[in-house]
């Protein structure tokens, strides 16, 4: 039970993502870098009012993401390494992602009264987007690639197809595991190019092969043992994805195998916490999309012609679920 306590302490932790996000907005783990510096050299740098700035970095010292000795502020090596622009690890997807989420989550209400409206939303695929949204993908992906890959491991992957590949990241985890497999990633060209920057130095590139495409409007082709379908499930309603389903059926070899990787929910729609919570986030960000439960989607591969399902939970509360072509 949610006591009163823990009501408004959820509520009150709002205040420090929002001083972390202006923390992001304002680049002033990027401003300070290695060095150690005053109030006021951050504020100049930064272009902001030197009392607010004040304010702001001595609320950053108590959340622990800065340091303070001597009137100086410096980074901490975690905000350092993951949120300075000079640094090899900046996380600039992620950066991006949690700025665009929180503006988002601010039309709750709004949507939730009024429902989705997406008119004059619409525009062309912007390659600098995708390629930002890309690096998040795969900054997100990397911490739960290595499970992933030891479950789809688990049986010989042969040719996979990795439909809606993004980074690749997932596609490139499972052929480090599996030596023998190989694998064509399909997506937007400006994603694969993220893809091809990420893993194009590495040896496991050599098997992997890049298709442009959309996954509605491009042949998936024919002659592969395992269909990859990773975080796309949840952007569509049934209808799309039964008809997506239908095409990887055809694009599978007789005892062939498809993997879905996704949130999944119980039967009552209420667990577990993080697919249900990505529900309300598919409802800011889709038209149709939702969390499906493993019983819906179970269905939806029985209707595109799949059998044997398996579910597998994960340890984030997403999971996978298999299927084979007869």
């Amino acid at each position: 039970m949610l006591t009163y306590e823990q009501f408004v302490k959820t509520i009150d932790q709002l205040e420090e993502a929002q001083l972390l996000l202006a923390a992001l907005e304002l680049d002033i783990f990027t401003h300070i870098d290695g060095e150690r510096l005053t109030a006021k050299q951050i504020a100049k740098k930064a272009k902001m009012d030197a009392t607010a700035a004040e304010a702001l970095l001595n609320c950053l010292v108590t959340l622990k993401a800065l340091k303070l000795k001597e009137g100086r502020y410096a980074n901490t090596q975690e905000m350092r390494k993951h949120f300075c622009k000079t640094s090899p690890d900046y996380k600039k997807g992620t950066v991006m992602l949690r700025q665009e989420n929180y503006e988002e989550y601010g039309n709750l209400i709004r949507v939730i009264k009024k429902g989705r409206n997406f008119t004059g939303k619409h525009q062309p695929d912007n390659p600098k987007r995708r390629a930002l949204f890309t690096h998040a993908m795969h900054e997100r992906s990397l911490s739960r690639a290595g499970v992933v890959a030891e479950k789809v491991c688990r049986k010989p992957v042969g040719k996979l197809l990795d439909l809606g590949a993004g980074p690749g990241t997932y596609s490139a985890c499972i052929l480090k595991r599996d030596k023998e497999a190989s694998a064509v990633l399909l997506d937007r060209a400006s994603a694969l190019k993220t893809a091809k920057e990420i893993w194009g130095g590495k040896p496991v590139w050599k098997r992997i092969d890049t298709r442009p495409g959309d996954l509605f409007d491009t042949d998936f082709g024919t002659g592969f043992d395992t269909v990859l379908f990773s975080n796309i499930l949840h952007i569509y309603n049934p209808a799309e994805n039964l008809k997506l389903l239908r095409k990887m059926h055809r694009a599978l070899n007789p005892g062939g195998r498809l993997v879905l990787l996704d949130y999944f929910l119980k039967d009552d729609r209420t667990q577990p916490l993080q697919a249900s919570m990505f529900s309300l986030t598919m409802l800011l960000f889709t038209e149709t999309g939702k969390t499906y439960t493993w019983k819906e989607t179970e269905e939806l591969l029985k209707k595109a012609g799949f059998s044997k399902p398996q579910r597998i939970p994960l340890p984030d509360d997403s999971g996978l679920l298999t299927g084979c072509k007869k």
